[in-house]
């Protein structure tokens, strides 16, 4: 099986490339599912078809569904959502509107992931495509089973811990209901399966990150940015698309200064993103808004090419060993050195760039060593680490 997973800044349209992938696969006699994870739904317009919450099938070999991230989510964490209605219940003013109170800004769209992992497990589909939020929030949604699974393995245990040994003693004193192991069992749980939809994404022959841009610099620029990020989590983005070209007619007179434009930006991306494919979609004349606009997409994108097919595979990390000095190397294109920070913090690595933050968990034989220097040349990181 194969996920595609389309991503891009919003008003680029992410939707449309990620539908008319999936028809053309669907035409091309693969059984294919479409998810739309983007709050924003915009498949069932893009399509001219009503969508379900439920899988539905609206061609031949096309499934479509977009994923409702509040139903998610109270299948899946039901048993601690309902131990903090008890709290906020305890100490709360009886107005307060307690399901409100729940709604945990990006939580929600985190959890509606784990759909995806369920239609994975069914393997009933050869390629999963996936119409996922903008930018910022994509980048967060792949990461957030790392980040949860610090919590889960530092500071879970130890509040498990100290609820088992002083938990009624608590609840006592300050009338807050003491949790049921039920209520840990279900973060763990949650968190074990991030975890294995987080692998599957990083599985070069199962998934690829595709980003969608335009012509225009800010556009591409966030592109680059998007790039660099999922390159610090190792992420493998195998195509750009860069829709919304202006045809040559459409540049004469008014939009006569876009040529140049259009020309150096394009020349940026294709420097930019050399080893990854590099697709191109000129604006329409038509809005795209059914089955053969889309068909009509996917016949310019897609000649003598196969949209499943891996483009490149590249490997952010490298590990060297240099006369006893190890140097860990992380391909991060488009920074400036001012803007990387790393340090050291007990047994991890911290790097620090743009609005992005990582923490690698080092492996025993590394975490006697201190880092000694790390320097950034020619689009890469390179972290030098010895013993004291």
């Amino acid at each position: 099986m194969r996920i595609l997973i389309y991503t891009g800044k919003g008003g680029v349209g992410k939707t449309s490339i990620a539908a008319a992938t999936a028809l053309f696969l669907a035409n091309s006699e693969k059984k294919v599912m479409l998810i739309s994870t983007d709050q924003a739904h915009s498949l069932g317009d893009i399509l001219a078809k009503k969508i379900n919450k439920e899988n539905s099938q609206i061609f031949p070999n096309l499934d479509v569904v977009e994923i409702d991230p509040t139903e998610e989510s109270q299948k899946i964490w039901k048993n601690l959502q309902d131990y903090l209605k008890q709290i906020i219940s305890a100490k709360a003013n009886s107005e307060i509107e307690i399901e409100e109170t729940l709604l945990f800004s990006g939580l929600e769209e985190v959890l509606s992931l784990l759909k995806i992992l369920e239609i994975y497990e069914e393997a009933k589909y050869d390629v999963i495509v996936v119409d996922c939020a903008p930018t910022g929030q994509s980048l967060s949604l792949l990461t957030y089973s790392e980040k949860l699974n610090v919590l889960v393995d530092t500071i879970l245990p130890m509040v498990q811990n100290i609820n088992s040994i002083f938990g009624s003693l608590i609840s006592k004193k300050t009338s807050v209901p003491k949790p049921r192991d039920i209520v840990f069992e279900e973060i763990k749980n949650i968190a074990k399966k991030l975890e294995k939809l987080y692998d599957i994404f990083h599985k070069r022959d199962t998934t690829s990150i595709r980003i969608v841009t335009t012509p225009e610099q800010i556009v591409l620029e966030e592109a680059r940015r998007n790039y660099t990020c999922l390159q610090l989590y190792n992420f493998n983005v195998d195509a750009i698309y860069i829709n919304k070209l202006y045809p040559e007619k459409a540049m004469e007179g008014y939009f006569k200064d876009w040529e140049d434009i259009q020309k150096h930006n394009i020349q940026l991306a294709e420097e930019s993103f050399s080893e990854q494919k590099l697709f191109k979609v000129e604006m329409q004349n038509n809005e795209i808004n059914g089955k053969e606009s889309l068909e009509k997409i996917a016949e310019i994108l897609y000649q003598n090419i196969n949209p499943i097919e891996i483009f490149c595979q590249t490997e952010a990390f490298k590990m060297d060993d240099i006369n006893g000095t190890r140097i860990l190397s992380i391909k991060l294109p488009f920074l400036k050195a001012e803007n990387i920070s790393v340090k050291k913090e007990k047994y991890d690595i911290i790097i620090s760039l743009l609005n992005e933050r990582r923490r690698f968990h080092l492996p025993d034989k590394l975490r006697t060593r201190k880092i000694t220097s790390y320097s950034y040349m020619n689009n890469e990181l390179k972290i030098y680490m010895d013993y004291d």
